[in-house]
């Protein structure tokens, strides 16, 4: 009866062993499975999109500011004093060379004329002319010479007679009077030719007197003055202008005041074409030359972009703001543009055909780096890259954005666009 109860416990015992054993061994059949699992799924390809590197036109440019300037404004100021009686021309209106813009009272000024007309008409008279001698008058004709010679010519053949005559019939004392009136006589012909070149001088001063007066005659009229013929290739010189600027009305009597800036009675602005001054920064005299072409916006045509070409450069640096200057010669036939407009300028410095341009999305920015990650035969690669100009393209019905970027991208380089957050330098991947 011992035996029998000694044998089932020994039975249970090992029952007992048997399956403390398979729970262990349970137990670390599934410690060691966890891992396997784990490492499985850390090996599997991460799932991204990707785009190519694609080349791309991009244009360098420089922005800048200005306003626009007539190619010429010119004021207009009297050039002799009186009273307005008419006005020909008011703000707006296109003039041409030549045009009256308004009359001065010439009264007074026809009657400084005749007074110097007749002031020219008593020195003629007294040199036998009607009119003004020309350069080759010769003097010596006139009448008053002609009788001095004469009278010269005659005391000499009287001094030369009584020379050869005998002594016994010729005294001393009447030689010496007939050569006293030779030297009287030369006295005389140089006298009537003083007198002569006198009264031609004080011809003169009157003629140019009465030009004088006909030219403050003419000044009462207030014209428009012809253009400078414009010293830059492919400009065409100007035939109008636009009336920008009246101050003054029919009745007002306009003064003449020296050593002050009063303001202009007109001023006068050339429109075709216009120019445009602009104010860059000293490091970008470089990238800047004459012909380069600029863009220009203005808010009054906020959908049209009109053109320009820089004509002078003044490379001349202003020392308190490191700026130079730069000016633009702006078409303008059919008048849109006008002087005085603030314009936003876009110039043109140089264009590259084929500059390397990814998505924006593409770009990973980390601790002040921009990188992307490159994707080449299931393996991420990790790429610095430094960006640029920034491309708007249309892609279907929407609008995406492309930087140009410099750094070790191939054209044609596959860049991940989605799924960064789980890339790293070495990380499989596979397109989505």
């Amino acid at each position: 009866m011992v035996s029998f109860k000694r044998k089932w416990l020994i039975i249970g015992l090992v029952a007992v062993v048997v399956v403390g054993g398979l729970a262990v061994a349970s137990k670390m059949g599934g410690s060691k499975a966890e891992p396997k699992a784990k490492l499985d799924s850390a090996t599997e390809p991460v799932v991204v999109t990707v785009e190519p590197v694609t080349a791309r036109p991009v244009r360098r440019t420089v922005s800048a500011v200005g306003s626009l300037w007539g190619w010429e404004e010119v004021p207009i100021t009297p050039k002799v004093e009186g009273r307005v009686v008419r006005v020909h021309k008011f703000v707006g209106d296109v003039v041409q060379p030549g045009d009256v813009l308004l009359e001065i009272d010439p009264t007074d000024f026809q009657l400084a004329v005749r007074e110097a007309e007749r002031g020219l008409e008593l020195e003629l008279s007294r040199l036998n002319l009607t009119i003004p001698p020309t350069k080759e008058f010769n003097f010596t004709e006139l009448p008053s010479i002609a009788r001095a010679q004469a009278l010269e010519k005659q005391a000499r053949s009287r001094a030369n007679r009584l020379k050869s005559s005998p002594r016994t019939t010729v005294t001393e004392e009447e030689i010496q009077q007939a050569m006293t009136d030779v030297d009287v006589a030369v006295s005389n012909v140089r006298q009537a030719e003083l007198e002569a070149r006198a009264t031609l001088a004080s011809v003169r001063f009157r003629e140019a007197a009465l030009k004088s007066a006909q030219q403050r005659l003419a000044d009462t009229k207030i014209l428009v003055p012809p253009p400078n013929s414009s010293p830059d290739p492919g400009v065409p010189p100007a035939k109008e202008y636009v009336i920008a600027f009246r101050k003054v009305s029919a009745g007002e009597t306009v003064r003449i005041i020296p050593l002050t800036d009063a303001p202009p009675l007109f001023r006068l602005v050339i429109e075709q074409p216009l120019k445009l001054q602009l104010t860059l920064a000293e490091r970008q005299l470089a990238e800047v030359r004459v012909g380069q072409t600029v863009e220009l916006d203005m808010e009054a045509y906020p959908k049209d972009r009109f053109t320009g070409t820089i004509s002078r450069i003044n490379r001349t640096i202003e020392r308190s703001s490191r700026t130079f200057s730069v000016e633009v010669v702006v078409p303008n036939e059919d008048r849109r543009l006008s002087a005085g407009s603030f314009v936003k300028a876009t110039i043109v410095t140089k264009v590259e055909d084929k500059a390397h341009t990814v998505p924006e999305e593409s770009l990973v920015q980390f601790a002040g780096v921009t990188k992307v990650f490159v994707l080449e035969g299931g393996i991420v690669r990790e790429v610095v890259v430094k960006t640029g100009i920034a491309l708007i393209v249309t892609e279907g019905s929407r609008n995406r954005t492309w930087l140009e970027v410099e750094g070790d991208l191939p054209a044609g380089a596959q860049v991940v666009t989605s799924g960064q957050t789980r890339l790293a330098n070495g990380v499989n991947a596979k397109i989505r």
